[in-house]
């Protein structure tokens, strides 16, 4: 069997020829390492739009579940609509954030300084409308004559009552600790996070805030 040609000029359709190089990417190495390193950078911020995403739809299901509560008694269907309120507005903070809108930080810490406030507002006044009316035992031994003739079984319910004006105003102002320590530190937490969020904005091309855009607005 003969061999087969290995004239350079004349070379066999067997010969396997070297593939051409493939053209360079449309980004350099520089540019993938800066869209790396803003990914890396924007980690902090989408966190603190998890949280905001959660402080918003919390608020709004405590609204809503209030108002059912609050026929007929306006102080508690304003506490519920201005709830309402508060989330939806905490809800479209956290989308300005996740377009790296600057000073979102600081509106979503005013917005939980506005909820604690709310929430102190309403046990305040609720403990002073406890302090000046009648509780449910008070009433009940007012409105029953045979409790009244019957001084023992009256004197347990006064202590009785007295006991539900100490709870009352205990859970009230259980109820302004939490306010101050939980969004108190929500708020601080906002403005550490808008810390992130200044330097994202400084440092990241306007180009790449456009990709992180893109890739938000397609999940």
């Amino acid at each position: 069997m003969s061999a087969l040609p290995t004239d350079p000029a004349n070379p066999s359709p067997l010969q396997l020829t070297r593939p051409a190089e493939s053209p360079p990417g449309p980004l350099s190495e520089k540019q993938m390492q800066q869209i790396i390193d803003s990914g890396d950078r924007a980690r902090p911020i989408r966190k603190a739009a998890r949280f905001a995403s959660g402080n918003g739809w919390l608020t709004l299901l405590a609204g809503f579940s209030t108002v059912p509560f609050a026929i007929g008694n306006l102080p508690l269907l304003t506490f519920a609509v201005l709830l309402g309120a508060i989330g939806t507005r905490e809800l479209t903070l956290r989308r300005r954030l996740l377009r790296f809108v600057p000073r979102t930080t600081r509106k979503l810490a005013i917005n939980q300084l506005m909820l604690g406030a709310l929430l102190i507002g309403y046990a305040v006044w609720m403990t002073i409308q406890s302090a000046t009316s009648e509780g449910m035992i008070a009433s009940t031994l007012k409105n029953e004559p045979m409790l009244q003739s019957t001084p023992e079984l009256s004197g347990q319910l006064d202590g009785l009552a007295q006991l539900e004006r100490i709870a009352t105003a205990g859970l009230y102002l259980l109820m302004i600790l939490v306010a101050v320590l939980v969004q108190g530190g929500s708020a601080i937490y906002y403005q550490i996070r808008g810390r992130a969020l200044a330097r994202f904005c400084a440092r990241t091309p306007e180009w790449i805030i456009d990709i992180h855009h893109a890739v938000e607005g397609s999940r």
